[in-house]
């Protein structure tokens, strides 16, 4: 009876435990976050780039974290010259609060975005295209480009990881190998060999071995060429300065006419 009542009596404890840590947890608001309040005395100092890194970390950390996408917005706009990652942070700020009192504020703060995201471009390139090109989508897919390429690098990263990890094996196991210095000194033009073969290998291509000619197709400006060979427009002016010689400006392109891509 005894070891019954004192079985009760853990039970009872460990679920008062269990429910105030749930309470804890769920009462610790956004704006108690440790990193926010971090954040928030980085700005109060003016060290912006601090208080981007901490309110970054709140948003890696919670799911919902809209005063922080917020801020981090507002950074990226005024201190950082960012406008696409801050039109990023600020839609997550309406998605997350969308019937929150300062959206007004936060739609004004995307368009400013837009705005600066277009004084940025290099004018001539594009005179006469915007008015076709709806400017939140070509935004929102380089957000997007962003987003890729990060996912790209962060498999990259641990593909190199893995390949470290089968250095090290085959370095390991070629360490306790037993080396034939007899037949080496016998044979020195099989060292020579292996030599030139790992020179010839580590030398790099000379770009102007293999040169790229693009043809010019209707629709075609420099910044979408540059898309197609980079993945980004902004190696148009690269593009251009190699063809000066067969361009009289950035806008002088010719259906079938035939570029150097560099």
């Amino acid at each position: 009876m005894l070891l019954l009542r004192t079985c009760f009596i853990a039970l009872f404890v460990i679920f008062l435990v269990t429910s105030c840590s749930s309470e804890l947890v769920e009462i610790v608001r956004e704006i108690d976050e440790k990193q926010y309040q971090l954040a928030k005395g980085y700005q109060a100092q003016g060290r912006e780039e601090e208080a981007l890194s901490a309110f970054l970390r709140v948003i890696d950390a919670r799911r919902d974290s809209p005063e922080s996408h917020f801020e981090a917005g507002y950074i990226y706009l005024q201190e950082m010259k960012d406008p696409i990652s801050a039109i990023y942070h600020f839609k997550c700020y309406i998605q997350l609060k969308p019937d929150s009192n300062q959206i007004g504020q936060v739609e004004q703060l995307i368009e400013t975005a837009q705005k600066e995201f277009v004084r940025q471009l290099p004018a001539s390139p594009y005179e006469g295209q915007f008015n076709g090109i709806n400017l939140l989508d070509l935004v929102d897919g380089l957000k997007q480009e962003n987003e890729i390429l990060k996912r790209e690098s962060v498999a990259a990263k641990r593909k190199v990881k893995q390949l470290e990890v089968m250095l090290g094996g085959a370095r390991r196991t070629s360490t306790n190998m037993p080396v034939n210095v007899a037949s080496l000194a016998s044979d020195p033009s099989a060292s020579t060999v292996n030599q030139s073969s790992t020179l010839s290998a580590n030398l790099p291509l000379d770009p102007a071995a293999v040169p790229r000619v693009y043809t010019v197709q209707s629709g075609d400006s420099l910044s979408s060429i540059s898309r197609k060979f980079y993945g980004t427009v902004s190696r148009w002016n690269d593009i251009y300065q190699a063809n000066r010689d067969r361009m009289s400006s950035e806008n002088a392109l010719r259906v079938g006419q035939d570029l150097r891509i560099p």
